[in-house]
């Protein structure tokens, strides 16, 4: 049997966190902040929420450079939100217009993560 490969975590798409103190991070998981994009009191959320800090870490999960995505993700097990599934990377690569992205996509971003 071969070992699946992480997909990306869906996390990064799809659940911007509001801690009370207004700071927005990735994930629900991170506690403490690891992921901290911004204060919602000092920036808006699309500007956080679509900037290049997150856009490279997205990026990152992309490539499966999973320790370049974000100080938390290296320590989280990603099936706690999913995987972000291949269609919609193909999708975000497209809408960002990143030179070269879908090349460097990993293989496995064609196979469902979640069939076996």
């Amino acid at each position: 049997m071969t070992a699946r490969r992480r997909p990306p975590c869906s996390g990064l798409w799809e659940t911007p966190t509001v801690h009370v103190s207004g700071d927005l991070t990735t994930c629900c998981l991170d506690d403490h902040l690891r992921n901290r994009l911004g204060n919602l009191a000092e920036s808006t959320l699309p500007e956080l929420w679509y900037g290049d800090r997150i856009h490279r870490w997205r990026m990152a999960q992309i490539e499966g450079r999973f320790d370049d995505s974000g100080p938390h993700c290296n320590r989280c097990h990603w099936q706690a939100a999913g995987s972000y599934p291949p269609d919609r990377v193909r999708e975000y690569l497209e809408r960002t217009s990143v030179p070269g992205a879908a090349g460097r996509a990993r293989d496995s971003q064609d196979e469902d993560p979640n069939s076996t």
